[in-house]
């Protein structure tokens, strides 16, 4: 140890920046660790051994053999002095696991360790070092080391400074606060080595497989981003599209894999299409129907025993399925065995239209499937004809034409039935629509100027982002499309001036076009299609050279609406959505999880914003471009174009390729400002820039620093604040949720122009009463500090007062990712729950919401989302900070433990004060922090954007 006691006494005086803090260089994969001991020579130095057990070495003035796998210097300043130490040598040499290290790695800042080392990143800094008080220092790493197979991982961690011990337990966060030992530690035996417990190494075994995937990731995005490099220039605009690189399906390529196997890279949003159409493979050949001698009979046998998961209703069905068949008896069950299976919040009736078959099984056949309508016609009289006929049996409030050649996947009819309260202009909504194979059918339908007619993306990828969001269209293939019954009547169906078929489906989507109403495809309902099954695809003769005289027919009817559109063929990425007028572009740190954090749901409810003020809106992350299966879905069936990976990757390849199209870009918080805004100026130079602080930074960080006593915090909040308000002025408009946040700029930075945009909520209010209540409640997303500080001041200063009065009361703990220290607390009466589907299952049962925020920054989310569910609250003066609530007639501000306390008392015991806040909450969300309200504020924004864009001032 005399080397590094050497180091320590020569730069004991010695000043440290305050940088970010890194783990550098690339180390091998090892095992969760359980720290045992701290130990050093002196308060200059110490090491942590890391393993279910290890040796304590006593301080000595000679070269120690430490078994250590890993050595670190966190002062990285003395590295050079560090690595010349005897000490260090001998405690490399004696593990026998490092014959020779590797040069140091580069010094990155934090944001950009890579990402396969986040998980040790986490282990060795939120754990290790935050107890140890080094959050403001620089880590160097000998790295290349392979820990000895089946031996525990030992980390030797040198400093000039004295470190805190370390308790025992699995530090993958931040545990809780321990004891300062006096140093020097007195000497012990070692300690027998045990083995880590087969839980534990699975665990361990799982998230370093997931690090190795990612490490491959993270390769394939740089290959990625080499191929999309480049823009567009403006002679090429007119006729953009965008470039069609092949990317591999997993899924489509192994389709019997099982779906479970498929890591978060490989997963593509139409993965369910190839799950759908395996189940068809195993259906037919369950009852050999591709066969010479297909088993009709055991195929009935089977639709009928089966346990059906759609709820049919004779009676009253919520919608009406109409599936007009002509032979091909084998597809006809093919398609039952997909609509019987398939999972719906509505009830539905299945209506067989058999227009006089010839293979006379049909007609023998189908009418033994119990559950469903069947009608054979008198006559041959077309699909057009069965058609209508099915509309005119159909009971329900909608009606859906589904070709008896298809098989409907997960979330088909649940999508295309909930779009119409979704997009309430809508008159006629269709699936997407794609082969056994998964390649894409159609994504809507383009009308050209001459009355030809494209299935937009036919044959492509269907993964691409271009066919995956909903938006209007020229027309729907009849293959699968609804309507609201009534308004199929009142259109008569199909025009029978198209029998026997083709071309009706565009005619229909033309009169719902001049009703006012408008067509969208719907890219989450989606349907496997074996084109061709009933009529073939040869159209020189059959019924399919309809097609050809059909469409004839179509552009002498409606060529005069067709004369604004494009030559065939011409640009059709615009053609594919020529309703679109503007775009808007939201950027943020990753993608949204509104059912994780306040600040996602705000960044959604900005999306429906922009929509509602006529803007097609699109999403990218700064960051993580990975498709989220889970999330990004929810923004494309409301029509919000994503981009993600591996079609997408990287902000500065898309802003140069799509930044001419943007007339408004709204990015979120500063650090994603701080590097979108040059690209931006750069690539999107007649684009307006809304920079969306969420909450002012600096604001957050200083008080932090002032609660904790932290001077090199309050540094570091000085240099947010200068770089965060460099960036307002560069802006054409700044938005914050706050008043409180709207004054300090104006007074900060009086030139800038500054939108208030209050948070926005939906009213979901509650029919439990006050008697039926019992718990206390707070809500957060525990990867933002401050929350995680909420939670715990409560539960140490102000829940004991609580419970000094009444013991009963349960205090709940509601969020995403909470860390160790919340964890350890769950008790009988303090529940944390993590994540929850619905905040309605947590605050239906709350009497009082608490808010017990003592640092933050900007309005908060948590306590609209109370509002709206008719939750009483009481807070801190900065929990209801800059939203316009008013003490005592809105709220309850409490900014003490005793104050917080009686007041949650005194609310909990008054029904009459509790229905009047409860009262006052849903009327003032109503009012004051609508939907509408955010389109129209968001309105202002823009406009004052342009303003200051052409000089014009405030006024």
């Amino acid at each position: 140890m005399k080397g590094l006691e050497d180091a320590a006494q020569s730069t004991e005086n010695a000043s440290h920046p305050a940088v970010p803090l890194a783990l550098l260089g690339c180390l091998q994969p090892f095992a969760v660790a359980r720290v045992v001991e701290v130990w050093g020579a002196d308060p200059k130095s110490c090491a942590i051994a890391l393993g279910c057990a290890a040796s304590v070495h006593a301080p000595s003035a000679e070269p120690v053999a430490l078994p250590c796998d890993l050595v670190i210097c966190v002062d990285p300043e003395w590295v050079p002095r560090f690595l010349e130490s005897a000490s260090v040598a001998a405690a490399l040499a004696s593990g026998g696991v490092v014959a020779a290290w590797s040069r140091l790695a580069p010094l990155p800042s934090a944001p950009n360790v890579p990402h396969a080392l986040h998980y040790r990143h986490r282990a060795i800094t939120g754990g290790l070092l935050r107890d140890a008080g080094f959050a403001n220092s620089r880590l160097a790493t000998l790295h290349n080391v392979a820990p000895t197979p089946g031996s525990d991982f030992h980390l030797f961690l040198w400093s000039l400074n004295p470190l805190t011990p370390l308790d025992v337990g699995l530090h993958e966060s931040s545990p809780h606060a321990v004891p300062k030992v006096a140093y020097p530690r007195p000497i012990m035996p070692p300690a027998p080595r045990r083995p880590i417990a087969d839980p534990g190494r699975a665990l361990a075994g799982r998230l370093l497989s997931v690090e190795d995937r990612t490490l491959e990731l993270r390769s394939e995005i740089r290959r990625l981003k080499s191929q999309q490099v480049g823009g567009v220039s403006s002679a090429q605009q007119s006729f953009f599209d965008v470039p069609r690189l092949l990317y591999p399906w997993p899924l489509a390529e192994e389709p019997t894999r099982v779906r479970s196997t498929l890591t978060l890279y490989d997963r593509r949003p139409d993965d369910p299409v190839i799950v759908e159409a395996q189940r068809g493979v195993a259906f037919m050949n369950a009852h050999g129907l591709h066969g010479e001698a297909p088993d009709f009979a055991a195929a009935v046998t089977a639709l009928n025993t089966m346990a059906r998961t759609l709820v049919l209703d004779a009676v009253h069905p919520t919608v009406s399925i109409v599936v007009p068949v002509y032979g091909q008896l084998a597809w006809t069950f093919n398609a039952l065995d997909s609509l019987f299976r398939h999972a719906s919040r509505h009830s539905a009736e299945i209506i067989i239209l058999d227009d006089c078959s010839p293979d006379l099984v049909t007609e023998e056949f189908v009418p033994q499937v119990s559950g469903i309508r069947y009608r054979r016609q008198e006559k041959n009289g077309g699909f057009i004809r069965s058609c209508n006929t099915g509309g005119e049996m159909a009971r329900g409030d909608y009606v859906i034409m589904l070709n008896s050649d298809t098989r409907v996947v997960d979330g088909w009819l649940d999508e295309i039935i909930d779009s119409f309260e979704r997009f309430p202009k809508a008159g006629l909504i269709g699936s997407k629509m794609q082969y056994p194979d998964g390649s894409l059918q159609e994504a809507g339908g383009i009308l050209w100027r001459d009355g030809g007619a494209w299935n937009y993306g036919r044959g492509d990828d269907p993964n691409r982002p271009q066919y995956c969001y909903a938006r209007q269209v020229d027309y729907i293939s009849g293959c699968s499309i609804a309507l609201r019954t009534s308004l199929w009547r009142e259109l008569k169906g199909f025009d029978p001036h198209f029998t026997p078929a083709y071309a009706e489906d565009a005619d229909l989507c033309q009169r719902v076009l001049a009703c006012g109403l408008q067509v969208w495809y719907q890219p989450a309902s989606r349907v496997v299609h074996y084109e061709g099954k009933t009529s073939g695809t040869n159209t020189s003769g059959g019924v399919k050279a309809y097609q050809v005289i059909n469409l004839k027919k179509l552009f002498l009817r409606w060529r005069l609406a067709f004369e604004g559109h494009r030559r065939n063929g011409e640009a059709p990425f615009f053609e594919k959505e020529r309703y679109v007028n503007k775009r808007i572009l939201f950027v943020d740190a990753v993608t949204p999880t509104p059912n994780q954090d306040a600040g996602s749901l705000q960044t959604v409810y900005g999306l429906r914003c922009s929509q509602a003020r006529g803007y097609k809106a699109h999403f990218v992350p700064e960051d993580n471009w990975l498709y989220e299966p889970n999330y990004t879905p929810h923004m494309q069936r409301e029509g919000v174009e994503c981009g993600y990976a591996p079609y997408e990757v990287g902000f500065e390849n898309y802003i140069r390729r799509y930044g001419f199209l943007f007339d408004v870009v709204v990015v979120y918080r500063v650090g994603v400002m701080f590097k979108c805004l040059p690209l931006l100026r750069d690539f999107a130079p007649n684009a307006l820039v809304l920079f969306h602080l969420a909450d002012l930074h600096y604001l957050r960080q200083q008080r932090q620093a002032r609660l904790e006593g932290d001077s090199a915090g309050l540094e570091a909040a000085l240099v947010t604040k200068q770089k965060e308000l460099k960036l307002v002025t560069q802006s054409d408009c700044t938005i914050t949720h706050s008043t409180v946040e709207a004054q300090i700029l104006a007074d900060e930075v009086p030139d800038a122009p500054v939108q208030v945009w209050p948070l926005m909520i939906e009213v979901v209010g509650t029919r439990v009463g006050f008697e039926s209540r019992h718990d206390l409640c707070f809500l957060g997303g525990y990867r933002h500090p401050p929350n995680v500080d909420a939670a715990l001041y409560f539960v140490k200063e102000v829940l004991p007062l609580i419970h000094a009065v009444r013991p009963e009361v349960r205090f709940v703990i509601a969020g995403a990712n909470p860390p160790f220290e919340l964890l350890e607390l769950a008790s009988d009466k303090i529940v944390v729950t993590g994540m929850v589907e619905t905040l309605a299952e947590i605050f239906d049962s709350t009497r009082v919401f608490v808010c017990p925020l003592r640092v933050g920054a900007g309005a908060k989310g948590k306590i609209l989302s109370a509002m709206s569910h008719g939750v009483p609250i009481v807070s801190t003066a900065i929990g209801v900070e800059g939203a316009g609530l008013i003490d005592g007639e809105h709220v309850v501000v409490a900014d003490t433990p005793a104050a917080m306390a009686a007041s949650v008392l005194g609310l909990y015991d008054d029904p009459v004060r509790w229905q009047t806040l409860s009262t006052a909450g849903l009327e003032l969300t109503r009012r004051e922090f609508s939907l509408e309200m955010g389109a129209r504020k968001l309105e202002e924004a823009i406009d004052k954007a342009y303003r200051h864009r052409l000089g014009m001032g405030r006024s």
